[in-house]
């Protein structure tokens, strides 16, 4: 039986009230949170130029910072002319051999992956060794890289401290879209880790 024509637009209608109240919620958000920042004497970025382009020059030579420079100039040298089949296409057939070990294993009957969220304990804000080290900073992405290569969810939650009292975190891994498992064990693991760790005020 056919949709009548007219039906069409109450939808639309519908969809658009949804989307004005939801840009009016952003912008309550953003209102709140500008209110915070200047609570706590954050400084908000946001720069207009006379384009698009203008503005996203503005914005990215300001608003970013030195770590997110470098991967982004990274990124963008990965994917230039000369060194697309070199770094691009070599890495996207690793990525397939990647997904599919998950798949394997998922296939085999398991139902999440634990493993490390990094390979140390947290470290400091403005830590001098890892700001002095672009590869030591990279080599703490090394557990959970894989999972955005293989399109899978993940989680992080804290387990535990080191002897210094800085937190370690915990990675589950789960199935395609199967992120209630994963909040699941996530809860177990914090209610057994039995610790609290709100940080101290450092700001």
């Amino acid at each position: 039986m056919a949709v009548p024509v007219s039906s069409l637009s109450v939808a639309v209608q519908g969809i658009a009230d949804f989307l004005d109240s939801l840009a009016a919620r952003k912008r309550k958000a953003i209102r709140r949170e500008r209110r915070c920042a200047d609570d706590e004497g954050l400084e908000i970025v946001r720069l207009t130029g006379s384009d698009i382009t203008d503005m996203y020059e503005l914005t990215r030579a300001k608003g970013f910072g030195r770590e997110v420079k470098r991967r982004v100039m990274i990124g963008t040298y990965v994917l230039s002319a000369g060194y697309y089949d070199a770094y691009y296409v070599r890495a996207q057939k690793v990525r397939t051999l990647i997904k599919r070990d998950f798949e394997q294993a998922f296939a085999d009957g398991v139902d999440a992956i634990l493993t490390p969220a990094t390979p140390s304990a947290a470290f400091g804000v403005g830590d001098e060794d890892m700001n002095a080290d672009p590869v030591k900073m990279y080599l703490n992405d090394i557990f959970t890289v894989t999972v955005n290569m293989a399109g899978l969810p993940g989680i992080a939650v804290p387990a535990g401290k080191d002897a210094n009292g800085l937190p370690l975190g915990l990675q589950i891994i789960g199935r395609p879209f199967d992120e209630e498992t994963l909040f699941a064990a996530g809860r177990v693991l914090e209610r057994s880790a039995a610790m609290d760790f709100s940080p101290n005020k450092w700001w």
